[in-house]
């Protein structure tokens, strides 16, 4: 229930545009006790430049997995069309968290990024079990490039 809550709060106050600048999904999904804690990480100049690296770094490792083959996103003008669409993916994944029918074992939004990443059978998100191009294991990455597609995901709003 606290989750809902943080969820809708998170929603309306983006809505409103209360809250325009970069939260980490997960500090906003770990509970109330948190949330001040999530409105001092908006993002500063500093986190910008570094930001700015991450998410280019995360597009480089996204396009030489041929990401953009299956899945749609529009910071890598692609428009993939056997997978889910990662626009949008940092609430995507905090509503999945949420879902009743979520069955995997993360907690945080970056963890569950992570976790269909590496081990994308955990949850097969609704309309795709029966589709003939089912995501494949990432495993083969460098824990590195899993944190850049991690980042570069996570921060899609």
């Amino acid at each position: 229930m606290i989750r809902l809550c943080l969820l809708a709060l998170s929603v309306a106050l983006c809505l409103t545009g209360c809250m325009s600048g970069t939260i980490e999904p997960s500090v906003v999904m770990t509970g109330v006790a948190m949330v001040p804690t999530a409105i001092a990480r908006i993002a500063t100049p500093t986190a910008l430049h570094a930001s700015t690296e991450q998410m280019e770094q995360g597009l480089r490792v996204y396009r030489a997995q041929y990401c953009g083959v299956c899945h749609q996103l529009s910071v890598a003008e692609t428009a993939g069309q056997f997978g889910p669409s990662h626009d949008g993916m940092a609430w995507t994944a905090q509503t999945r968290l949420l879902n009743p029918a979520y069955t995997g074992n993360a907690s945080t939004p970056d963890e569950y990024l992570r976790e269909s990443i590496l081990t994308p059978e955990a949850y097969i998100v609704d309309g795709y079990a029966l589709s003939s191009h089912p995501m494949p294991s990432y495993a083969h990455l460098s824990p590195k490039e899993i944190d850049v597609l991690v980042y570069l995901l996570a921060h899609q709003r």
